[in-house]
């Protein structure tokens, strides 16, 4: 099983210089809890999780400030082409819910937490 069976494809992403407020906003309409965060060159520079947010929320209040302040950079990356075990293991050794997926460098996906769950029924149905 590779992680091009399981991810989500060409997910939501926001910008570095997104206003955090904003990006919240994103993520609670498309019910989401983790997004990359993207450049210019949209190269993915970042992840930003509710935990973030919410963290963000303590700390700033309405002020207005980047993703790029509290997202988590650098980030853990993985291919389509990536066995779905070694994506797990990742994200256990990491301790993160959410993996972008990259292809030469760009984003195609994430592989979630509930993506991996979804592969865990797969196998024992």
């Amino acid at each position: 099983m590779q992680v091009k069976n399981y991810m989500s494809h060409t997910p939501i992403t926001v910008r570095a210089d997104t206003d955090y407020w904003k990006a919240s906003e994103i993520m609670r309409e498309k019910d989401l809890h983790h997004i990359p965060v993207i450049n210019q060159d949209e190269t993915v520079v970042g992840i930003l999780t509710l935990r973030d947010l919410k963290m963000a929320a303590m700390h700033f209040g309405e002020a207005d400030v980047e993703v790029s302040e509290v997202m988590h950079s650098p980030v853990v990356t993985v291919s389509p082409g990536e066995a779905l075990a070694d994506a797990a293991r990742l994200m256990i050794d990491n301790k993160i819910g959410g993996l972008p997926v990259l292809d030469d460098g760009q984003i195609v996906g994430i592989l979630t937490e509930t993506d991996l769950l979804r592969a865990l029924v797969d196998q024992l149905s």
